[in-house]
């Protein structure tokens, strides 16, 4: 069967390693947290708002430095990709790679908006009951343009989200491809390179960093204010 199919028999390689997985569903609860308390207009949610915020500035900095030190298939080489690949998907050149190339854009994406979400976040307030944790360190310009973005940028976060289960919605449904279900077993269906099992250590040390971050911001204003 798997020569008629061209996929490799099972079991499939590991692709996706646990850290990475852990992050994946970590992110995706705390983005729609986030944009829940954020839209839903009560007041009374807004310390949540805020502590999600921050959660996801931690989950942000632990992907970023993931991208550097973690599994193979989760580093910055491995997320390139060009128009000609991305329209070349669509025409039936999927190739054997962990990542098609829809997948990175649609991965930088996610991560590029929910980071200046996230950051813009840092420097809105209303002036009444709300503040960022950074907004005392910015101009009157800056705070305006960072709640500027602040109140917009969600909607394009949104539709990335609905195009992403979209697509997992076409392959898992319709093209019957057990893609959708690799950020549960990190297994794909290609000759690929596994990612290497051991990463205790760089997972607890991008924690840390991640952790670290995220404190130095919440703590900013009462040690520079």
């Amino acid at each position: 069967m798997a020569a008629e199919t061209g996929k490799p028999a099972k079991p499939w390689p590991t692709i996706w390693d646990w850290p990475l997985r852990l992050w994946h569903w970590a992110f995706a609860v705390l983005l729609v947290f986030s944009l829940a308390t954020g839209l839903i207009g009560d007041i009374a949610l807004m310390d949540w708002h805020q502590r999600s915020g921050l959660a996801l500035l931690g989950l942000v900095a632990f992907r970023l430095g993931w991208a550097v030190w973690g599994g193979l298939h989760a580093r910055w080489h491995r997320y390139w990709t060009t128009p000609e690949a991305f329209v070349g998907h669509f025409r039936g050149a999927h190739g054997d790679a962990a990542h098609t190339s829809p997948g990175i854009a649609m991965a930088l994406l996610l991560l590029a908006a929910a980071t200046l979400q996230v950051a813009s976040g840092l420097f809105v307030s209303d002036d009444i009951f709300v503040e960022g944790p950074l907004h005392g360190f910015a101009s009157a310009e800056l705070a305006d343009a960072a709640s500027w973005l602040h109140h917009r940028l969600y909607w394009l976060i949104i539709a990335a989200i609905g195009v992403h289960l979209l697509a997992h919605a076409i392959y898992g449904l319709v093209l019957r491809d057990p893609t959708p279900l690799a950020m549960f077993t990190g297994r794909k269906p290609l000759a690929a390179t596994p990612a290497t099992p051991h990463f205790w250590l760089r997972a607890a040390c991008t924690v840390a960093l991640a952790a670290g971050v995220v404190f130095a911001v919440d703590n900013a204003k009462g040690w520079f204010g």
